[in-house]
């Protein structure tokens, strides 16, 4: 079930279940994002494709870079098409990725950020007492003033738990 496009009834029936909410990319988003990396790798492999004929050192090192360059358009994509990075959510916190956690006692709030530029989307801010950021953006929750809500609500009932 794709968590990001659900209401907060269903996220938390979701942590209740399982214990874990886990908000991927959501998969319109995902195949966007390849689009976009499939295109901007393809402008190279047309470069060298087109001086295939010519074969000096800095053709070979265009290559080898080439290779790089596909190894790492082929790793996005895979986690375009899996749903990272995931937002997850569960009694021990907040993750985005799997680098970045922001633990329930280190919670301190939330800020949602609407650029004015009109190419970029807004995110949510989601801010430690350690000075810690995570920025959730669209692609993982569509409605991030419910999701900001929600977040809310599940601290102040971690922090009533540990209270008591």
């Amino acid at each position: 079930m794709v968590m990001g496009n659900q209401d907060i009834g269903a996220w938390d029936a979701e942590l209740h279940r399982s214990g874990r909410v886990v908000f991927a990319v959501r998969r319109a988003l995902a195949f966007g994002g390849l689009i976009v990396v499939l295109t901007l790798a393809g402008i190279p492999i047309v470069s060298v494709v087109r001086d295939l004929d010519t074969r000096d050192t800095w053709f070979t090192i265009r290559v080898a870079l080439l290779g790089v360059l596909l190894a790492a358009c082929i790793a996005l994509a895979v986690l375009f098409l899996l749903g990272h990075p995931r937002v997850t959510v569960n009694a021990t916190g907040i993750r985005f990725a799997w680098w970045r956690q922001i633990p329930w006692s280190e919670f301190e709030g939330t800020t949602l950020v609407t650029p004015a530029s009109g190419l970029a989307a807004p995110y949510l801010t989601i801010t430690s007492t350690r000075g810690t950021k995570l920025h959730i953006p669209q692609t993982n929750v569509e409605d991030l003033r419910a999701f900001a809500a929600w977040i809310t609500k599940l601290h102040t009932q971690h922090h009533l738990k540990t209270n008591s």
